[in-house]
């Protein structure tokens, strides 16, 4: 069933006549065309009568997307207990991060206002996977999350509170899991696509706090985008820098080695300390570490544990440190390839002039270089060989995580397989920004006109303008035809206001539905106009044949 028709004079906030710039940037109007609204909280925004439309029925096509294909929705809450969290270790990891927005009930509780759903979800399977017959298990969801920006920007783009829409997959087996990671790429695909948002393109990612494996971003171009990746001025390979294959930009005068000490976790338990050589002007890459070592996962070495494990205070390490040693040492392409270069003296200076044949005291070393480091200008492009990246902004829409056992292993999570063993389920999950895919939808279609929706996506799909509205016999016909339209399925926006033809077409420009419709007393009773906002066409029909015209752009 369509939704109950909007009025114009009965929105709130109060449409203004002439409110709103077609210039404006996109976040300033949808708060002056009643879209969002602040609030007192950075990072924090209403959702108002308009906004909410066009976020429930983002809502709707991701829900509808997923089910088509299988999965179940179910909801699960926001408000989640400490002890779910602990048992996978992120209860500390984000408070450390200053990232999760914890609350203490009046009976001394400890919960989280959640960033993300994976315990959750995993808790709840929990409760009711019993055999390898339940497997697999696909589970969607929306909901709101909470994360304690430290600088929240851009309005939805990147706010404090934010609605998304996830997924999570169950498996018996990992070939199952990245089974459910090609169900889950797909979901995303229909998802962005019914929203009308176009020129996604998937790559890549680090997958960060989520997941220690594999992720996917499906990402935009966009100068607003709060993401920044990687693209080949040659083939046109692009990606997040962290995982994206790359070979190092040239060096400058007098490069400088640094050592950089991390902490493998290996996939069957267990760690290894491993350091990584590196040129001083490049980052390290965990995730590049990961794949090249085999590790579940990679984090900084406590710099206090450095002395006892390397003799040396972390920023006077070198790779002969490294080397004499049974931690693993690891060297970085930028590193390993250079004739000639400096290394800390092991104080506040630096020993000029160091070769890895051995110079001076020191003893001749073998680097073998890896793609250890973290793509960025001008490194080289690691597909084509030929191209250079360039660094540009995009706008992360969605996220597919291969998470494997990284939280039904330490939530206990179990089933019983075709043997009678107990066996610890495979996940993969997915997560779409719907409030940030609404701020991107308006920004990706506006003109300079104002803004423009997608059949399907906007407040409405109609946008009913009636002229002298203030006369019964066209307050009659508008009645009329708002029926006719409702039982056609369509949604409308009446503007019934008592305002003359200039101002509410501007208006209706500004709002950008995919059609207005002008009703006026100077055409016969059948007689209609219709504006198509995407292209700027105008042509006369009955209203009889106006549910025809409504559905294509």
């Amino acid at each position: 069933m369509t939704a109950t028709p909007l009025y114009a004079s009965r929105l709130w906030p109060p449409v203004r006549p002439h409110a709103g710039e077609p210039n404006a940037t996109t976040i300033d109007l949808l708060q002056t065309l009643g879209f969002i609204a602040r609030t007192g909280a950075s990072g924090v925004h209403t959702l108002l009568p308009l906004g909410l439309r066009v976020h429930d029925r983002l809502t709707a096509i991701a829900r509808k997307a997923f089910e088509d294909r299988g999965a179940l929705t179910f909801a699960a809450p926001t408000l989640q207990s400490r002890d779910l969290w602990q048992e996978t270790g992120r209860w500390e990891a984000y408070r450390a991060e200053g990232a999760l927005l914890t609350v203490t009930s009046s009976s001394g509780e400890e919960m989280c206002l959640a960033p993300t759903s994976e315990e959750i979800a995993t808790a709840t399977v929990r409760d009711h996977l019993r055999s390898f017959r339940d497997l697999p298990l696909r589970l969607s969801l929306s909901t709101t999350k909470f994360r304690d920006e430290i600088a929240p920007r851009g309005g939805l783009m990147r706010g404090r509170e934010f609605t998304m829409a996830d997924a999570y997959t169950f498996d018996a087996s990992p070939e199952g899991m990245r089974e459910s990671v090609a169900f889950l790429n797909e979901a995303v695909t229909a998802s962005l696509t019914g929203m009308g948002l176009t020129g996604v393109f998937q790559a890549s990612a680090d997958g960060g706090s989520i997941s220690a494996g594999p992720s996917t971003e499906h990402l935009m171009l966009s100068t607003t985008g709060q993401s920044t990746i990687v693209v080949c001025d040659h083939c046109g390979n692009r990606g997040d820098g962290a995982v994206t294959a790359s070979t190092p930009p040239p060096a400058g005068p007098d490069p400088v080695v640094n050592v950089i000490a991390f902490t493998l976790a290996l996939p069957h338990g267990g760690t290894q300390a491993a350091t990584v050589a590196i040129r001083s002007d490049l980052q390290v890459s965990p995730r590049k570490v990961a794949a090249a070592t085999g590790a579940a996962h990679v984090r900084l070495l406590d710099p206090q544990d450095l002395p006892g494990l390397l003799g040396k205070e972390a920023g006077t390490l070198t790779p002969w440190d490294a080397a004499a040693t049974d931690v693993l040492a690891l060297y970085d392409h930028s590193a390993a390839g250079l004739d000639e270069f400096s290394i800390s003296d092991g104080h506040e200076g630096l020993l000029t002039g160091v070769q890895w044949s051995g110079a001076g005291e020191l003893p001749a070393l073998t680097a073998h270089g890896a793609d250890l480091h973290h793509a960025t200008d001008n490194s080289g492009c690691g597909v084509c060989s030929q191209g250079r990246y360039r660094s540009t902004r995009a706008v992360e829409v969605a996220h597919v995580f291969e998470l494997g056992t990284q939280y039904s292993r330490p939530m206990n999570l179990s089933f019983t397989d075709q043997h009678g063993q107990q066996a610890t389920p495979w996940m993969a999950c997915s997560g779409i920004g719907i409030t940030r895919c609404l701020q991107t939808s308006a920004d990706l279609h506006r003109d300079h006109h104002g803004l423009r929706w997608k059949p399907g996506t906007g407040p409405a799909d109609i946008h009913l303008t009636v002229l002298r509205a203030d006369r019964a016999e066209m307050s009659e016909r508008a009645d009329q035809l708002t029926k006719q339209l409702l039982a056609h399925n369509r949604s409308v926006l009446v503007d019934d206001r008592p305002l003359p033809a200039g101002d509410k077409l501007r208006y209706a420009r500004l709002l950008g539905l995919p059609h207005t419709v002008v009703l006026s007393p100077d055409r016969p009773g059948d007689e209609i106009e219709v504006i198509i906002r995407w292209t700027g066409r105008t042509t006369t029909a009955t209203s009889s044949h106006l549910h025809q015209l409504a559905a294509a752009p």
